[in-house]
C-alpha cells in the first residue's frame, strides 16, 4: 500500500547527510531528519494483524511520545498529528505496521518543495549496525550504503569529540568501519537488486554522474536542480538553530566540494596511519582505499584487539537489545549515544597532532 521505500546507511560522519540533503532537495521524495525510531516501534505493533481505529490511534499516539535522540526529536518532522492520523485512517484494516512507518517519514515535512511523491527514504546511520533486521522487516526496500575513506571518517569523529557521538578512539573506530563494510558487502552480493554501495570520494569529486546512477538504481528520474539545495541553508539555520546540531553539520547546506577529502594526511600521525591501516586491513583494499602500510605489525594487532573485540561486541548486544520488548527498545534506541561517556575515557589521553610527528 505504501510508496517504495530506501534506506540511507553508513558510519556517522561518512556522507550520509550529503546524500540525505541532495535526495531532500529532490521533488519526489520525501526523507525526513533523523529520528531513529522505527526499531522500536515496530516491536510495540509487529504483532497487530487488524488495523482499527483503536490500534491505528494508538500508533500515533506512541510515534509522538517525546524522543530524544542527539538533539533530535519528533518535532524536527513537523508532521500534522490530526492529518497523520486522517491518512492513515484511510487505511484500516488494509495496512501492516511497515505501511505506517513508511507514512511517518512520509508525513514529514520538507523545506524543498514537493510535486508527486515517488519514493520516500530514512536515513539513521545508526540503523547501519540492524541491517538484516532491516532487510526481513523491510523485504521490498532499497538499501544506498556510502563508505567514507576509514582514516578520514576517524579524523571526522575525532574533531567532534565534545559532541559525544562516539569515543574517539582509534583501533574502535577502525575495526566498526570494517565490520559495517564488510556487513554492507555481504548484503550487496546476497541481495544485488537491492544493495547499492558508494563511496564517499566518488560522490564529491563525480557527483553529477554519482547521483545519476542513483536515481537509476531507485527507478527515480535525476533532477539535476538537486545540487542547489546549498540556496536554502539561512531558511534551514533559522529553523533549526540548535547549536549542536549546527557543529555537526556545518558543512551541511555548502555546495558538494572535496574539502573534506584527506584531512588524515595533516591530522594523522604516521603511527596512527600504521595503525589505522593495518587495522583496516584487506578491507580497505576491496573498497579502493590505498594503505601507506602492508606489513603486519603483530605489536599493532595485539594492542589493537581489545577495542576490535569490544567493538564487535557492542554491535552485537545492539542488534540483540533492538528485539527486546518495546520499552526497553525504546529506552535503549533512544539512548545509545549515551554510551560514548562510558567509553570516552579512552580518549582523555590525546594523540599526537600531525606536527607532533
Amino acid at each position: 500500500m505504501s510508496v517504495p521505500f530506501f534506506f540511507i546507511l553508513g558510519r556517522p560522519r561518512s556522507g550520509t547527510t550529503l546524500l540525505k540533503t541532495l535526495f531532500d532537495a529532490h521533488p519526489n521524495v520525501k526523507i525526513p531528519p533523523e529520528l531513529p525510531i522505527f526499531l522500536p516501534l515496530y516491536q510495540k505493533f509487529k504483532h497487530i494483524k487488524k488495523w482499527d481505529k483503536g490500534n491505528i490511534t494508538s500508533f500515533v499516539d506512541h510515534v509522538f511520545q517525546p524522543n530524544v535522540f542527539n538533539n533530535r526529536k519528533i518535532e524536527n518532522m513537523k508532521i500534522d498529528r490530526e492529518v497523520f492520523l486522517a491518512d492513515l485512517l484511510k487505511m484500516e484494516g488494509q495496512c501492516t505496521v511497515q505501511d505506517l512507518l513508511v507514512k511517518l517519514n512520509e508525513h514529514a515535512w520538507s523545506i524543498f518543495p514537493k510535486k508527486e511523491i515517488l519514493l520516500v527514504g530514512d536515513k539513521n546511520p545508526v540503523y547501519s549496525v540492524y541491517m538484516n533486521r532491516l532487510i526481513r522487516i523491510f523485504p521490498n526496500a532499497w538499501f544506498i550504503c556510502i563508505i567514507r575513506d576509514y582514516r578520514d571518517n576517524y579524523v571526522s569523529l575525532k574533531n567532534l569529540e565534545e559532541v559525544r557521538m562516539e569515543a574517539p578512539v582509534l583501533t574502535l573506530q577502525i575495526a566498526r568501519w570494517v565490520y559495517v563494510t564488510k556487513l554492507f558487502l555481504a548484503c550487496q552480493k546476497k541481495f544485488p537488486d537491492r544493495f547499492y554501495i558508494i563511496r564517499y570520494e566518488d560522490l564529491v569529486t563525480k557527483p553529477e554522474e554519482s547521483f545519476r546512477e542513483i536515481c537509476t538504481f531507485l527507478n527515480i528520474p535525476y533532477v539535476p536542480e538537486v545540487f542547489e539545495y546549498h540556496k536554502k541553508k539561512d531558511e534551514l539555520l533559522k529553523i533549526f538553530p540548535d547549536p549542536v546540531i549546527g557543529k555537526i553539520h556545518k558543512s551541511l547546506m555548502d555546495p558538494v566540494n572535496t574539502g573534506r577529502m584527506d584531512l588524515w594526511k595533516t591530522q594523522l600521525t604516521d603511527l596512527e596511519v600504521k595503525i589505522a591501516d593495518q587495522v583496516a586491513g584487506k578491507t580497505a583494499d576491496t573498497m579502493g582505499y590505498f594503505r601507506n602500510t602492508k606489513t603486519f605489525n603483530p605489536v599493532i594487532y595485539i594492542k589493537s584487539l581489545p577495542m576490535a573485540i569490544y567493538g564487535r561486541i557492542l554491535f552485537r548486544l545492539m542488534q540483540w537489545a533492538s528485539m527486546l520488548p518495546y520499552r526497553s527498545s525504546r529506552w535503549l534506541s533512544l539512548n545509545l549515544t549515551k554510551l560514548a561517556k562510558i567509553h570516552g575515557r579512552f580518549s582523555e589521553k590525546k594523540p599526537a597532532r600531525a606536527h607532533e610527528k
